[in-house]
């Protein structure tokens, strides 16, 4: 069984046991990704019969190797799958195109599988940003167990999302519990925040920052240093467990502790034109690797949280406490935020309401 090189500009945690260099990928683009199988010296690509689905399988993300979605749950799933006879390839760290970019990526083929952010296709997955609500669980294993009973076949956020639109998630990253971190200035209550200049991912988080009074500035987590250092903007919603990963504990000065401001959930899905090409045994074999991928991150980020809370520390960062009469100013606007974000879609047709019950139930049940 040939296996492809995992691609990585940025670690070597992941490898293959074949390597391609940065002007083989290019010369790939250049060429409309047509091909995507590797360096040119390897072109002896298997021509499955027509039809059949090959056993190879392109993954990429936007997500450094040193992400907790990449050392938690994307490892994982490469390392299940190759253990299943998969020929596998990873292109990490937006080598394909940005987090905006995949999903379509994805539909058209080019990729086998990829993330489908809601935060940045709000257009897309309006309703699939529920996970991103504030206040809902600060449990990893909880917040994507519950997504997955929406996401999975006869879910509704499947059956109303991603189904139309030929995709099937296969498992979600989800990281609950977001604070607001900030350069300069100490927020303690909702009136700290108002007039501030947050980052924000879009989709909920932007009904939350208009909640809370911030100016909500729509970037992604990989500028956020530099808007920070600049002055841009003065601070973002992050958890514990991201801040390393951009380096944001050398440009923070003040943060939040127990607020979970919100979440972001990002499914990785496969097109379903792809995933009825696969035999049986090769779905059984993704189904597994999906699961254990999902277990593995959602461990990976509950245990992570109180190290990466002490790195921030370490640093330098100084954390106010949310508790007593602050922590109840803050339920109260959080939880409006619910109530706004799913009226808003019912306005426009679609089951905001219905959706937020069904997460809400979900995460009840996932919690016992």
């Amino acid at each position: 069984m040939r296996k492809r090189v995992i691609m990585d500009l940025l670690s070597t945690t992941m490898t293959s046991k074949r390597t391609c260099s940065r002007a083989a990928v290019a010369s790939v683009l250049l060429a409309g990704m047509l091909a995507l199988t590797g360096c040119a010296a390897e072109a002896d690509a298997i021509s499955p019969a027509a039809g059949q689905k090959d056993d190879s399988i392109r993954l990429a993300d936007s997500y450094s190797t040193s992400h907790p979605f990449a050392r938690h749950g994307v490892s994982v799933f490469l390392e299940k799958m190759e253990a299943a006879g998969f020929d596998v390839s990873y292109f990490p760290s937006g080598q394909m195109g940005s987090a905006q970019d995949l999903a379509a990526l994805v539909k058209s083929e080019v990729l086998d599988i990829g993330p489908a952010s809601a935060a940045y296709l709000e257009d897309q997955f309006p309703l699939s940003s529920v996970s991103d609500l504030p206040n809902m669980t600060d449990d990893a294993c909880v917040a994507s167990g519950a997504m997955m009973d929406l996401l999975g076949e006869g879910g509704i956020l499947y059956e109303a999302e991603y189904r139309p639109q030929g995709l099937r998630p296969l498992w979600i990253s989800i990281i609950p519990g977001y604070e607001v971190m900030t350069a300069s200035t100490q927020v303690t209550t909702p009136d700290d925040v108002d007039g501030l200049v947050m980052r924000s991912s879009g989709g909920a988080f932007d009904v939350t920052m208009e909640a809370i009074g911030a100016t909500a500035v729509s970037m992604s987590a990989g500028d956020t240093y530099e808007a920070m250092t600049r002055g841009t903007i003065d601070g973002t919603p992050m958890p514990y467990v991201s801040v390393a990963s951009y380096s944001l504990e050398e440009v923070t000065g003040y943060s939040t502790d127990g607020l979970n401001l919100g979440s972001v959930g990002i499914p990785y899905v496969i097109s379903e034109e792809t995933w009825d090409a696969l035999s049986r045994e090769q779905q059984a074999s993704v189904r597994l690797a999906s699961a254990a991928a999902s277990q593995s991150l959602c461990d990976g980020l509950n245990e992570e949280r109180e190290a990466a809370r002490k790195k921030m520390s370490d640093a330098g960062v100084s954390f106010s406490r949310i508790e007593g009469s602050d922590a109840a100013a803050w339920d109260a606007i959080l939880a409006d935020v619910r109530v706004t974000w799913a009226r808003s879609l019912d306005k426009i047709n679609l089951p905001g309401t219905n959706v937020l019950s069904a997460y809400e139930e979900a995460v009840k049940r996932h919690e016992k």
